[in-house]
């Protein structure tokens, strides 16, 4: 037999939702219950800890088989606020022609050794490593699924694929054909959690698209020619790096977005060279603004207000390899020096010095629009794109010693919430959990009275 008796929730919006607490009195084979089965029935439920039950994170769509799983990797992500993964791709048609043979192995989940003509050896750990039969849903679950689940809890993420040209990373966040990308994936994704959540939590997503080209912020959203500024806002509650100017289309849907980056993509700056036919010769930037409150929230005591960036870097160069000239070698000078500067930036992040150390974030654009999620408040993966032919085993170890580096980076990741609204929000939870647990004490007492106050 059961009763059912209710208790004040205290919601979180300044009204009170009442909720039903059922109370087991009996199930006990006619018996009286030991204590040690009754202690077992007052358990502390999700309903008394603060903020309340958190949204689970679901199982991996794709196999894995050989991966470190989705849930692990989203383990590290909390434990570190930057994940680090490698990717390489098949040999290309250019490296099969010249009959290369591959530099690249691989043991177990996250550790890969790089084999040069010399023989020697280089040996590397990240947080997962992915060959090159590795599919593009197995990618998307141990990078960008762990990412998107933390900033729809309020924490502002970026994501962005490093490596030489022609390494992958256009087709790692953008895709081909019938094998969408990380971007394309992510959004369906992100409406699909709104979707979701629309009985519970009220959200709304913006979008911008802007490209580095030459050291000039280009918004890719309309047809113009300005160099954009980067401003900083670090108010309580304020926005942070951001791009003064620069357009946001709200969007309703995983499609919208898509269009959105259609259109924008027409716009981006792309050439050809030796070593990639469709060479993206600028770093493409795609910002998520999602805003997030409770649905019965009137004091905007739960909203929150997170970024995501989507980041298609722009691959490093050798003008031997490109045979570049003209246009196509000024832009892969400037690509490199760009590059250069984020890897000093990371060397500077990762030096054991004093608190007083120079982070050259000013240096260049792209490192000062990545000054969130480098070192700042962000979550941020990192998906070095290599190949694994031995004819570019040089750029491909550069490749990985950047990415060795990246992973010592320390961010700290907090959740976008105005310093008011976070007090208020403290202190309604710290109710309603109070509340929670009277119930449960009150409920074990009239089990105790009922068996054993005879």
């Amino acid at each position: 037999a059961s009763a059912v008796e209710p208790s004040d929730g205290g919601g979180t919006g300044g009204g009170v939702a009442a909720a039903m607490r059922t109370i087991r009195v009996g199930g006990f084979g006619g018996g009286r219950p030991t204590l040690a089965e009754l202690r077992k029935l007052n358990e502390p439920g999700p309903d008394e800890q603060l903020g309340g039950e958190k949204k689970a994170f679901g199982s991996d769509k794709a196999s894995g088989k050989g991966l470190r799983s989705g849930a692990s990797c989203l383990e590290v992500l909390q434990k570190r606020s930057v994940l680090v993964a490698v990717r390489a791709r098949p040999l290309n048609d250019r490296e099969k022609a010249e009959k290369s043979s591959e530099c690249l192995t691989f043991q177990d989940v996250t550790g890969l050794t790089l084999h040069r003509d010399d023989e020697r050896e280089h040996k590397f750990a990240f947080d997962c490593v992915m060959s090159q039969d590795i599919g593009q849903r197995e990618v998307y679950d141990r990078t960008a699924r762990p990412l998107l689940h933390k900033v729809l809890e309020g924490y502002n993420g970026c994501l962005f694929a490093y490596g030489q040209t022609g390494s992958g990373k256009t087709f790692t966040m953008q895709g081909a054909g019938d094998q969408p990308g990380i971007i394309p994936t992510l959004c369906k994704e992100l409406f699909n959690e709104i979707q979701e959540s629309a009985a519970t939590k009220h959200i709304t997503v913006v979008c911008s698209v802007l490209e580095i080209y030459n050291e000039k912020v280009k918004d890719l959203s309309i047809e113009s020619g300005d160099d954009l500024t980067i401003r900083e806002d670090s108010s309580a509650g304020g926005r942070g790096i951001h791009v003064e100017g620069l357009t946001e289309v709200q969007v309703k849907s995983g499609q919208e977005v898509l269009d959105c980056i259609a259109k924008a993509q027409q716009r981006r700056a792309v050439g050809k060279t030796n070593m990639n036919e469709h060479s993206s010769r600028s770093h493409s930037v795609v910002t998520l603004r999602i805003g997030a409150c409770d649905c019965d929230d009137v004091d905007g005591a739960t909203l929150t207000v997170s970024k995501l960036h989507l980041i298609d870097l722009a691959g490093s160069e050798r003008q031997k390899a490109t045979g570049a000239t003209g246009d196509r070698l000024k832009e892969g000078a400037q690509i490199n020096l760009s590059l250069s500067a984020l890897g000093n930036v990371i060397n500077a992040l990762t030096e054991k010095t004093g608190s007083g150390r120079h982070v050259p974030y000013r240096d260049s654009k792209l490192t000062r629009l990545l000054q969130d999620s480098l070192g700042g408040n962000s979550y941020t993966v990192i998906i070095c794109n290599v190949s694994p032919a031995k004819i570019n085993a040089e750029e491909t170890l550069s490749s990985l010693r950047f990415a060795e580096r990246a992973k010592k980076i320390e961010n700290k990741a907090v959740v976008n919430r105005d310093p008011k609204g976070e007090r208020i929000l403290e202190l309604l939870q710290e109710n309603k959990a109070l509340r929670a647990k009277v119930a449960r004490l009150e409920a074990h007492i009239d089990r105790l009275e009922m068996y054993y106050d005879k």
